[in-house]
């Protein structure tokens, strides 16, 4: 076989080889994209435009599970904005709910732990003497409104189950269309044990809050030995 067929033939069957590989694809163009909004904790409650406008939002995080004979923990605040019970016309009454707000089950279950999926967030916020609590898709979507700004569209993605890294555009990142819609950048499961997967999601929010996957890719593939409690 001369040397001219046997390159033929090569560049015919590596792209065939190379597509039944799988495996790791990648990430997405990430051109246009910006990192999302994050605190310390977590995710940004920051540049909600509300309507009608809160006093204070927090993005809460709390696990339902208990030992016998024990009450779960309490609440951890992930995030906040603006001012705790400012137009309160009880103050102590108003910062004594927001302390003891809490909900039965919540949005973006997390897995980890003793209790299995018992980990899941809410929203709370105050409003003169009102302290109201969000603990789904649909009530976040009503706190909401009209998605018009990138960490809106972010968090409506968020209560939609997908997961975020901070400070990494491959596992969190937003673009505003032309449209007005917004394209978010998120993940879903983890790379840790065999057969797992951390997959990587183009989402499309739209102003109405309708999320679209537009597409997915495989991030990392899991190691054969997952280290315990990961």
């Amino acid at each position: 076989m001369n040397n001219h067929r046997l390159r033929r033939l090569f560049s015919i069957a590596l792209p065939l080889v190379l597509a039944g590989c799988g495996g790791p694809e990648g990430s997405v163009d990430l051109t246009g994209y910006s990192e999302i909004a994050c605190t310390d904790q977590g995710i940004s409650v920051s540049d909600l435009k509300l309507t009608p406008a809160q006093d204070f939002v927090q993005l809460r995080y709390f696990d339902s599970y208990k030992e016998d004979g024990q009450a779960p923990a309490p609440p951890l605040s992930l995030s906040s904005s603006g001012q705790p019970c400012a137009t309160a016309t009880d103050v102590p009454a108003c910062e004594t709910a927001l302390e003891n707000a809490i909900v039965t089950d919540g949005f973006h279950f997390g897995c980890q732990g003793k209790g299995g999926c018992t980990q899941s967030h809410f929203l709370v916020t105050t409003r003169g003497d009102e302290v109201k609590t969000y603990s789904t898709g649909v009530e976040v979507q009503r706190l909401l409104g009209v998605i018009d700004t990138e960490q809106e569209a972010v968090l409506k993605a968020f209560a939609s189950s997908y997961s975020f890294l901070c400070g990494d555009k491959k596992q969190g990142a937003v673009k505003k269309n032309t449209d007005g819609s917004f394209n978010v950048i998120g993940t879903n499961g983890h790379a840790c044990g065999p057969g797992t997967e951390l997959t990587q999601h183009v989402l499309k929010v739209t102003g109405s809050g309708e999320v679209e996957e537009l597409e997915t890719r495989i991030l990392e593939e899991g190691d054969s030995v997952c280290p315990a409690g990961q």
